[in-house]
């Protein structure tokens, strides 16, 4: 409780240092389009064809806009406000699924790894359909473990609120029905099981009408309303479209080129290692070292309980299906999405949801590990190291601050090491640190003077991470020729490559004058072309004047 609410403390201490990202903003107006579908009688159906967000349920944005009607801060500090307090849900709920399944030293080293995992921490701050949907996800997880270890009765109550749960998860993206499978998995093996062991046909068939009657049928019925609240389109047609829905995000058309280990592909095109490859990057390597040794050991465990009698190893078999569930709940989804060559962008940041689970995985390795060397002469070396990683590691998200999602660990030579090869502040967090930048500097080089200028930027990608943030003078322009600096989340711009900076095409050109680095990498940076610009206007004007001084001809 000490730890969670340290955490709750530094989140709300800091929240106003995040930046806007990459779509808050359509984000928002879609949240306040569903608001405008039922105050309005059901008659506005803008929610009905908004961009592709019609695809996503809005349970974390329409209640971001009703939130925002009465809340005193701003709609983005309101909204970052929301995404904490959603975010520390999602450590509660990762606490409980670690206590209920392995006990609570166990949940304690979840919660720390969890709180503390750079990729969750980062997005946390700001967004709005990751951070919900993982936390939704553990939640839901949570009452399928509560589920099976309940069977062959399980309590109502936590039927009902894994509908709940599961019914958020779905209602921000339609992706959560795969806990559904989670938890016809679990209850499926139990009854099996349970069969197995009485060797009985009838014990099967009973149990499997029992389950469908006292656990499908209730969590559906509770899961449906709740995911249709803040979904307009689904509502439309409650059983096709949350499968359009799910095609649609299984195959997205994603515009850009992403980059991966220093090239550029189509997002639909990228090398099966993609997704594994930034999870083992994009968790602490104490993290990806122990949940990779938690893994083998719980392989090598389940090898052993095999050679027990029959009896005594079902029931071992019923007793290991909490922890079976978890690391499936850490490992099917990424094995899923390479075998169906689901399309992937912005690294791992919609894999988000799989990431409690592996913390789980690997804090109860580091307790098994912990146990191990307890007893022995060097321990104090160990954990000496262990404290040592600890500092370390709280140095790297202090450097890193407000940009830790960006985080890379030490396989790849760090954040900086990853630069060039992967994407770093793909979202535009930073711009809102490379707008001050450059409205300091313009205050430093005008003085008195700069409030009466105006000044036109060009932003490379969406347009509210920066103009949130301009002073009244600044002025956004989508014109190379007009723009007086551009801001642009990174340097490269490789020919023939279609990427936000590409399609700022000449404007890139310029003199640097600002940059946001962290960890010496490069989140964003600030090009001045006002030179560009007055040698353009001189060359016009006298482009004009020898125009005019040209004979006419007859």
């Amino acid at each position: 409780m000490l730890l969670l609410a340290a955490v709750a403390l530094l989140w709300g201490a800091t929240v106003t240092d995040y930046g806007i990202t990459w779509d808050e903003d359509v984000h928002a107006y879609y949240g306040s389009m569903v608001v405008d579908y039922y105050t309005s009688g059901f008659t506005d159906l803008r929610a009905l064809s908004w961009w592709n967000l019609y695809y996503y349920g809005a349970a974390f944005d329409a209640f971001a806009a009703v939130l925002a009607e009465v809340s005193p801060l701003g709609l983005y500090e309101t909204r970052h406000a929301l995404n904490i307090t959603v975010g520390l849900l999602g450590l509660i709920g990762t606490w409980k699924l670690a206590r209920t399944v392995a006990g609570p030293k166990v949940a304690f080293w979840a919660l720390l790894f969890i709180a503390f995992a750079p990729t969750y921490y980062g997005h946390s701050f700001n967004n709005p359909k990751d951070v919900p949907f993982a936390a939704g996800m553990v939640w839901a997880t949570y009452y399928v473990v509560r589920i099976v270890q309940g069977m062959p009765r399980p309590a109502l109550r936590d039927v009902l609120l894994f509908g709940v749960a599961t019914g958020l998860a779905t209602g921000v993206r339609v992706g959560g029905f795969i806990v559904f499978g989670y938890l016809a998995l679990g209850v499926g093996l139990v009854v099996l099981l349970r069969a197995l062991a009485e060797r009985s046909f009838r014990t099967l068939f009973v149990e499997t009408g029992v389950s469908l009657g006292r656990i499908a049928l209730p969590a559906i019925l509770v899961l449906y309303p709740v995911m249709l609240l803040g979904w307009p389109w689904a509502q439309q047609n409650p059983l096709i479209n949350p499968y359009l829905a799910l095609t649609e995000f299984s195959h997205h058309a994603y515009p850009w080129k992403t980059l991966f280990a220093g090239g550029y592909y189509d997002a639909d095109q990228l090398p099966w290692i993609y997704l594994p490859t930034h999870l083992l990057l994009k968790v602490p390597e104490l993290v990806a070292a122990l949940f990779a040794g938690a893994l083998a050991l719980a392989v090598y465990l389940f090898g052993r309980s095999l050679a027990t009698g029959r009896g005594e190893r079902i029931e071992r078999l019923i007793e290991a299906l909490p922890a079976f569930l978890l690391g499936f709940a850490a490992i099917f989804p990424v094995v899923y999405a390479i075998g169906v060559r689901v399309t992937l962008f912005d690294g791992m940041r919609h894999f988000l949801f799989v990431v409690p689970p592996i913390c789980i995985v690997a804090a109860w390795g580091f307790q098994r590990l912990l146990d191990w060397l307890e007893p022995k002469a060097w321990r104090t070396a160990a954990y000496a190291v262990l404290g040592a990683f600890a500092v370390y590691h709280a140095t790297v998200m202090v450097r890193l601050h407000p940009n830790e999602y960006v985080y890379y660990n030490a396989l790849i030579g760090g954040t900086d090491g990853a630069e060039g090869l992967f994407k770093l502040d793909y979202w535009g967090n930073s711009y809102a640190e490379a707008v001050r930048g450059l409205a300091d500097k313009l205050r430093e080089d005008y003085g008195d003077e700069f409030e009466a200028r105006t000044f036109k930027v060009r932003i490379c990608g969406p347009k509210a991470p920066a103009s949130y943030y301009f002073p009244a003078n600044f002025e956004v322009t989508s014109e190379n020729d007009e723009a007086d600096f551009v801001i642009s989340m990174s340097a490269y711009a490789p020919a023939g490559i279609k990427t936000p900076e590409a399609e700022c095409g000449t404007a890139l050109a310029g003199r640097e004058i600002y940059r946001v680095e962290r960890l010496e990498a490069l989140m964003s940076l600030v090009i001045d072309r006002r030179d560009i610009k007055l040698a353009s206007a001189r060359a016009q004007v006298q482009a004009v004047a020898r125009r005019s001084r040209a004979p006419i001809l007859p």
